[in-house]
């Protein structure tokens, strides 16, 4: 008898369980957007040959395209999203910090599950140049750290193959980009509060003194926002006790900081003074980190959508692989509105 198991499934038996050729097959498991097959087909393809247990033989194809299919990741440790002098003293950044690496991670692992990437060749950190180009892979994504100016893509875009850069907009010419929106997820946070009916809304973190790609972006979001409102935004506020003073005086209703562990620090120091979120001052925070629904009891806060943008970056990077030119993205961010926020009301 024979043992069906042991049988290696042949691509001309998919294509017949599929009711398409053989040729529309092979173009939806290669995975390359230069092929244009219709939805639904490469749907039914991918799920015929996932039930017959079809294995493609990699090695072969590899000798016939020249290309290994696997795809190179260089990762820049995120730092904690915060300079430590704006955090009072919180110790949660390591966390933070594992959060961010995780939802990274496991945004890699969907899209390669989803569009049948054979491997992803991880590089801790920063090598040598040469390190990327032995082979055994066709193209790198770099997951950069926002903290950090990002002098690397300027080499890496030297190389013989395509470069995919996560989490900045400054790239070189030749080199893909896929981040979030900060700009405009600064602006919901804004226009949030704005409909609230407040108009003393402070800002709250380095922004554009940071000298932190992000932050900057932020903070002119949170400016463009105002500024449509015919409002004129006050300086940054880095300080703790410079807040809570401004609170006091009445000149401040509403505060958007730059990240939620911005938003915990000035929820910290405002819980010193007395000062109660909402009741006293509404707060938004930016990023949605794991554990925002415990800070003031609820905190509203932008959505960062890192695992989205890291898959994403898989397929830009099939895409340039395919003959894609080199493209700009940036994935939008939605509001998450909890209790840190409440309308604006006279203070007695």
């Amino acid at each position: 008898m024979c043992n069906t198991a042991a049988m290696k499934v042949r691509i001309k038996e998919v294509a017949a369980a599929a009711g398409v050729s053989a040729a529309t097959v092979s173009k939806v498991l290669s995975g390359r957007a230069a092929y244009a097959v219709q939805a639904e087909t490469a749907r039914r393809v991918r799920q015929v040959a996932l039930d017959l247990g079809y294995v493609p033989d990699v090695a072969a194809r590899n000798l016939r395209t020249r290309q290994t299919g696997q795809l190179g990741v260089v990762l820049e440790a995120v730092e904690p999203s915060e300079p430590d002098r704006l955090l009072g003293g919180l110790t949660t950044s390591g966390a933070v910090r594992r959060t961010f690496d995780g939802a990274i991670m496991a945004g890699l692992s969907d899209a390669a599950r989803e569009w049948q990437v054979p491997a992803l060749v991880v590089y801790p950190g920063v090598g040598q140049f040469q390190t990327y180009l032995d082979g055994r892979v066709d193209g790198l994504l770099v997951s950069c750290n926002p903290l950090r100016g990002h002098y690397l893509l300027s080499e890496l875009a030297k190389l013989p193959m395509p470069v995919v850069a996560l989490w900045t907009e400054a790239v070189p010419p030749g080199v893909s980009m896929v981040d979030v929106d900060h700009q405009g997820g600064a602006r919901l946070a804004a226009e949030h509060l704005l409909a609230l009916g407040h108009t003393r809304i402070a800002f709250y973190g380095g922004g554009q003194a940071s000298g932190v790609e992000h932050f900057q972006r932020r903070e002119m979001g949170y400016r463009q926002a105002l500024n449509a409102a015919g409002l004129t935004p006050r300086p940054a506020i880095h300080q703790g006790d410079v807040l809570v003073e401004a609170v006091r005086r009445g000149e401040v209703s509403a505060v958007f900081a730059e990240t939620d562990l911005g938003a915990a620090a000035a929820v910290q120091a405002l819980t010193r003074a007395g000062l109660r979120v909402p009741d006293d001052v509404s707060l938004v925070g930016f990023d949605d980190i794991l554990g925002a629904e415990y800070i003031a009891g609820g905190l509203t806060t932008v959505y960062h959508p890192a695992a989205e943008m890291a898959a994403r970056g898989v397929r830009v990077l099939l895409d340039r692989l395919g003959g894609a030119a080199a493209t700009r993205t940036l994935l939008p961010t939605r509001l998450m509105v909890r209790r840190s926020t409440a309308p604006f009301k006279i203070r007695g």
